[in-house]
C-alpha cells in the first residue's frame, strides 16, 4: 500500500465528511456513534442531533492546517463535540482541556447570565498512545471530589480519549470496539472489514460513504495534501525539538545518541515488518532513552510490531 496515496479513515476531513454533513446519513451515522461511546461509560443514550458547524469544503479549501472539528447538540441541549488527533503525547491533556475550554466559553457573550451555559462533551479520537500507564482504550475524565470520587461536581465537562493503538485486542462484541477497529481498518484490512460489515447496518454505510469520498478526485487531493500539510508541520517541530535539545546539552552528544537509536530503531522495524509515515513520526518523538533501548531489545525477540510499539 502506498501511505503517501492512502486515505485513512481518520483523516479529520474524512470524520468531518462521515459524521459531519447536515443529512439523514450523517446524522444516524453520529448518533450511532456517539451512542456507542455513552454506551461504554454508562451514560444514557441520546435520541437527536443536530449540526452546529455542518461540513463546508471552502471552510478548509485553502488551509491545510485548519482544525477540523465536528460539533452536534442533542435533544436535551448537550453539545459534542468529535476531534481526531495523528500524533501527540501526554501534554495532549493540556490542548484537550484548552479546546473544551473555547467551546464551552465561546457559548456566552457580555452579559450573559453563566445559566445559559450547556455541558459539553469532548470525543478525542487518537491515533497514538496517550495514557500508556491505562491498559483500556476508552477512557473518560470528569471533575469529580478528591475524596468522594463518586461525587460529580458538574456533568458541563467530560473529555473522552479513545485510543486506536491499543484496540488491537479489543472484542467486538461492543458498538465501540466495532466503530474503532473500523476507523482503524478500513482501506487496510480487507479481512476484518468484511467481519465489521457482516451485521452492522452503520458500518456498512461508513464504508459506503468512504468509498464516496474516495472516488471523489477533488476531496480524495485534499485529504491527502492536508496529510502532507500535517507531516511537514510535525517534521518541522521535530527539527526545532531536536535543536532546542541539542542546544541545552552543550555538546549535543546526547541528542546524537538519541538520533542514533531512533535510526537503528526504525530501520529494524522497516526491515522486519514496514512501518508507516505515523509510525516514523512517532518513533522520533520518543527522548527517553530507557523506551528506546527496551524498544530495541524486543524488536528482536518480538513477533509483532505492536508488542514493540507498546513499549514506546
Amino acid at each position: 500500500m502506498n501511505e503517501e496515496n492512502f486515505v485513512k479513515a481518520t483523516s479529520d476531513i474524512f470524520i468531518k465528511y462521515l459524521f459531519g454533513m447536515d443529512t439523514v446519513e450523517s446524522n444516524r451515522l453520529m448518533l450511532s456513534f456517539i451512542n456507542s461511546v455513552l454506551q461504554d461509560a454508562d451514560f444514557p443514550a441520546i435520541t437527536r442531533v443536530i449540526q452546529k458547524n455542518p461540513f463546508n469544503y471552502k471552510e478548509f479549501e485553502n488551509d491545510k492546517l485548519t482544525v477540523l472539528d465536528v460539533e452536534v447538540e442533542d435533544e436535551r441541549g448537550k453539545i459534542y463535540n468529535i476531534e481526531v488527533q495523528s500524533s501527540g503525547d501526554y501534554d495532549f491533556c493540556n490542548r484537550a482541556l484548552y479546546y473544551w475550554s473555547k467551546l464551552y466559553t465561546s457559548q456566552l457573550e457580555n452579559g450573559d447570565e453563566y445559566t445559559r451555559l450547556l455541558p459539553v462533551i469532548s470525543i478525542n479520537i487518537l491515533s497514538f498512545k496517550f495514557l500508556p500507564e491505562l491498559p483500556a482504550y476508552h477512557n473518560f475524565f470528569m471533575i469529580t471530589e478528591g475524596r468522594d470520587r463518586e461525587y460529580v461536581l458538574t456533568d458541563h465537562l467530560v473529555l473522552h480519549f479513545l485510543e486506536l493503538p491499543k484496540i488491537e485486542d479489543a472484542k467486538m462484541s461492543s458498538k465501540i470496539a466495532r466503530w474503532l477497529l473500523y476507523l482503524k481498518t478500513e482501506g487496510r484490512d480487507n479481512k476484518m472489514l468484511k467481519i465489521l460489515l457482516k451485521d452492522d447496518d452503520d458500518l456498512r454505510l461508513a464504508h459506503k460513504k468512504y468509498e464516496a469520498f474516495t472516488g471523489d478526485k477533488k476531496l480524495r487531493r485534499l485529504a491527502i495534501s492536508r496529510e502532507k500539510a500535517e507531516r511537514d508541520r510535525l517534521y518541522q517541530l521535530n527539527i526545532a525539538r531536536r535543536k532546542g535539545l541539542e542546544e541545552g546539552l552543550g555538546k549535543g552528544r546526547e541528542e546524537g545518541e538519541l538520533e542514533e537509536k531512533h535510526n537503528v530503531l526504525i530501520r529494524q522495524l522497516e526491515l522486519k515488518y514496514g512501518l508507516s509515515e505515523d509510525e516514523r513520526e512517532h518513533i522520533l518523538f520518543i527522548t527517553d532513552f530507557k523506551k528506546l533501548d527496551a524498544a530495541l531489545y524486543a524488536v528482536v525477540l518480538s513477533e509483532d510490531k505492536g508488542s514493540v510499539f507498546k513499549l514506546l
